[in-house]
């Protein structure tokens, strides 16, 4: 018979109260939105307004480049949004675009072939496009 260690008991116990309670208890964001504490001590304003920031960080015509790039267009029903998960580019204004993507953290660049280069939305870029939880999983999907 194994007798219990009561001192990693006490030890274990002690540690837990040593940490801080996280708390999911719902907060206001400025906007007057619901959130949760950690949202708000993490990034400063709900999940939202963090979206909508990133939004406003790029420009309208890069926004529809980024729904492009997942196949999140109107002549595609939403079930199938993230179908795909490339945008390919050469030089000029369509590149500039995705460069803005990526430094807004919503494209990564992806390898380069034929003078092209292939660029993929990130988790944020597919959140910022509309897509849903098994959407996002679809354009992550190699």
């Amino acid at each position: 018979m194994m007798i219990p260690d009561l001192s990693k008991t006490d030890r274990h116990h002690l540690a837990n109260q040593a940490t801080p309670a996280f708390s999911l208890i719902r907060k206001i964001c400025a906007c007057g939105k619901a959130s949760t504490a950690k949202q708000l001590a993490q990034h400063g304003k709900c999940a939202a307004c963090a979206l909508a920031a990133v939004r406003d960080a790029i420009m309208p015509g890069d926004f529809a480049k980024l729904q492009h790039m997942l196949g999140a267009v109107k002549q595609y029903p939403k079930s199938k949004w993230g179908w795909r998960n490339y945008f390919a580019t050469g030089s000029g204004q369509q590149y500039e675009a995705m460069q803005r993507l990526v430094a807004a953290g919503l494209a990564t660049a992806g390898r380069a072939a034929n003078e092209m280069t292939y660029f993929h939305a990130t988790r944020l870029g597919c959140k910022a496009a509309g897509l849903d939880g098994a959407g996002i999983k679809r354009a992550m999907e190699d």
